[in-house]
Parts: C-alpha cells; sequence; structure tokens
C-alpha cells in the first residue's frame, strides 16, 4: 500500500532537487556558465511530470484498495 502524500508538495520538492542539482552539474562540470533559464525551463517540465505520476500513483493505490 503506496502512502498518500500531497502532490504538490512532491513535485515541488523534486523540482527543486532538480533545479539545484542542475546549476550545480552545469556550473562544475561545464563552462562555469550559470544557466538560469534553462534550469527554471526543466525544472518546471520536472515538476509537470512528477505531479501527474503522483496523480497516476495515487488514483491506482485508490483502485487497488
Amino acid at each position: 500500500m503506496m502512502k498518500k502524500t500531497n502532490s504538490y508538495f512532491t513535485a515541488s520538492a523534486a523540482s527543486l532537487t532538480y533545479f539545484v542539482t542542475f546549476i550545480i552539474l552545469k556550473y562544475l562540470l561545464h563552462d562555469k556558465i550559470l544557466d538560469w533559464k534553462g534550469a527554471l525551463i526543466g525544472a518546471i517540465i520536472f515538476w509537470a511530470v512528477i505531479f501527474i505520476v503522483h496523480q497516476i500513483l495515487n488514483r491506482r493505490s485508490d483502485d487497488l484498495d
């Protein structure tokens, strides 16, 4: 049984982690140029994907109960 959590919190936490990881890796491993726009676009897309997947998993969990 999957523990139910808030989809907004899960997606926001995952998106923030993505954003920070992207900035750190891009800065350390690439030209030491911060790509704020790319990181923000990626974080927004990542938030949407995690939110949708979380909703699907919650719905499937409800069907199994």
